[in-house]
């Protein structure tokens, strides 16, 4: 349990792969271009927490309550849009792969993939004051993306649809400063998630 691989490694291990971490040129979760010199293990406590402020957190927490009202529905627009925009990330998604827009418009594999993403936002903000907590869930979910053979470059590629996504949802509360809360929101759990799936 925890944020390192586990599994993927001890399997590694039993068929004599050297697990051994290499290391890495640049941690961009390091202040001032600092190299990484350290093995990967233990790496979930070692990086600083990329910069989100109290004014930040309270905007997303307060827009947060509105896009509850329906998440599912802003869930699978997100998705929907992801895979519009990124057929080629469709093509990856197994349960989706060549569907139709009508057809991803109704499934409910969809929907319950994107309340489970959906979770995953609303577990960040439960935890959003508590660094560490952050930290482990984020590269914990990061682990289990690499296990699913994801690319790491993907996950960069939701932020932005969430933002597509919930900005009719929020309506006139919508502005500037909430659009940029939430992308830095996102640019820091996909930030945390990729550590993890790049040891």
């Amino acid at each position: 349990m925890g944020c390192i691989n586990t599994k993927r490694r001890k399997d590694a291990l039993r068929k004599g792969i050297d697990v051994t971490p290499t290391k890495r040129t640049k941690n961009y979760l390091k202040q001032n271009n600092e190299q990484n010199d350290s093995p990967s293990n233990g790496r979930c406590h070692s990086e600083p927490f990329p910069e989100f402020t109290d004014r930040q957190k309270q905007l997303v927490v307060d827009s947060w309550k509105i896009i509850q009202e329906d998440m599912s529905k802003v869930g699978v627009v997100m998705f929907m849009k992801l895979f519009e925009t990124h057929p080629d990330v469709q093509e990856v998604f197994m349960p989706f792969k060549g569907m139709t827009k009508e057809d991803l418009q109704y499934s409910n594999q969809l929907k319950t993939h994107a309340l489970r993403v959906m979770g995953t936002v609303d577990k960040c903000l439960a935890r959003i004051d508590d660094k560490k907590k952050v930290q482990e869930m984020l590269h914990d979910l990061g682990s289990r993306h690499a296990m699913y053979n994801a690319k790491v470059d993907y996950i960069d590629l939701i932020g932005p649809q969430f933002i597509w996504a919930i900005q009719p949802a929020l309506k006139e509360q919508w502005n500037s400063e909430v659009e940029e809360a939430w992308s830095d929101l996102f640019k820091l759990i996909s930030q945390l998630m990729k550590t993890a799936m790049t040891f």
